[in-house]
């Protein structure tokens, strides 16, 4: 079996997609899947070595990257939309052309035009897209009932229900979980261990990592953090953004601590340097902005074995449970998450039992558990395509 995975983003990023991406066929390739990537890049970077470029993402990622690449040269500017529109016309011929059984798609782009050439398709979403976007609903019945069409992974249930009530096959479409790489925990430490590493002072300590933008309702966090009694807080994000720059100036006039982006054994480090973790308990990410459900952090946070506070949401509701592997808290709420925060932070027997509850949820969320899972899933849903083209 051989896969084209087509995507329109341009790497490295800082993009959680981006991550999500590259550890995934990652995970692919060690499981053994034949899969290739094909990623737009700058007309003149279109032949430049691959290995060099394996070893920038490698780097870039800190995974073992062994799958193909198939760069295009599609990344024209900096404007979104041409870069969509190159890639998908790009992508989808090198597809149709290259031999491949199956195309693994995570823009829609490709969808009609493999169908129309009885290559089958599957489609991989984080988004309830039937429902965020209503006028999809019938383009997705449609398609979803066509024989090529093998079937869409979303990474949330939330996000399946809505394609199956709105008309995809119940059996074409699978919730796979996203993963995290439990090498990346391979050493334990204490939370002031990990402080004394990154250079923070020694203090219980509040932790979020993510994006520092108003899509992630940073200001909530902030107003937390001024009425949170008994701890210092931590935002490790790309501070160095247009968007970022109002939280930073505020954050940085309440002595919150602003790290930057971190990769690697600094995100780690940072992680286990938390007394708490911290999940913006807001619910614009989910039913206003539409970008994040069920954000891939969490997937980090219960490895990282620490007490984790978020939203009573259902994405979050997916995987945490109130009491029992998180202490979830009403949404949108500044007095109930700094509450809850400073109540965690003055119970560290609490915060032993969360954490680990946080850890017994992690046990079957690697990454390599996920490729097993679409390993799976994509074998079963072409033997069905073929047959159904067959008829």
């Amino acid at each position: 079996m051989r896969i084209a995975y087509i995507t329109d983003e341009t790497f490295p990023n800082h993009e959680a997609s981006g991550l999500q991406m590259i550890h995934t066929l990652s995970a692919l390739a060690a499981v053994g899947v034949d899969v290739d990537l094909l990623f737009p890049v700058k007309p003149l970077a279109w032949r430049q070595d691959k290995e060099a470029l394996r070893a920038t993402l490698q780097a870039h990622f800190h995974a073992t990257c062994g799958f193909g690449l198939v760069p295009l040269p599609t990344h024209l500017g900096d404007r979104r939309v041409p870069i969509k529109l190159a890639t998908g016309v790009a992508a989808t011929r090198a597809a149709l052309s290259g031999g491949y059984d199956l195309v693994h798609t995570r823009t829609v782009a490709p969808i009609l035009p493999c169908l129309r050439a009885r290559v089958p398709v599957v489609f991989e979403t984080y988004r309830p897209l039937t429902r965020q976007f209503p006028a999809s609903r019938f383009a997705f019945k449609r398609v979803g009932r066509h024989p090529a069409f093998a079937g869409i992974i979303t990474h949330s249930r939330l996000a399946r229900r809505a394609f199956v009530e709105d008309g995809v096959p119940a059996e074409k479409v699978e919730t796979i979980y996203n993963g995290f790489d439990p090498s990346a925990f391979a050493v334990q430490r204490t939370p002031s261990e990990a402080r004394a590493l990154l250079g923070l002072p020694e203090a219980p300590t509040v932790v979020y990592t993510g994006r520092i933008a108003p899509v992630k309702n940073i200001d909530l966090l902030l107003d937390a953090a001024a009425k949170t009694q008994g701890g210092q807080w931590v935002l490790a994000g790309a501070n160095d953004t247009e968007e970022a720059q109002p939280y930073v100036e505020r954050a940085r006039g309440m002595g919150v601590h602003l790290p930057g982006y971190l990769t690697g054994e600094r995100l780690t480090l940072c992680l286990q340097a938390a007394d708490v973790l911290v999940i913006p308990p807001s619910a614009d990410p989910l039913t206003r902005f539409g970008t994040t459900v069920l954000p891939i952090k969490l997937f980090t946070y219960v490895a990282a074995g620490r007490a984790i506070v978020a939203g009573r949401l259902p994405d979050a509701q997916e995987l945490l449970d109130d009491g029992q592997n998180a202490c979830l808290v009403k949404p949108d709420d500044v007095d109930a998450l700094a509450g809850a925060v400073s109540a965690l932070l003055a119970d560290p027997a609490r915060r032993d039992r969360l954490a680990r509850g946080a850890l017994a949820t992690a046990a079957g969320l690697t990454w390599e558990a996920r490729a097993h899972r679409i390993r799976a899933f994509v074998e079963g849903r072409l033997d069905r395509a073929r047959l159904d083209l067959a008829r």
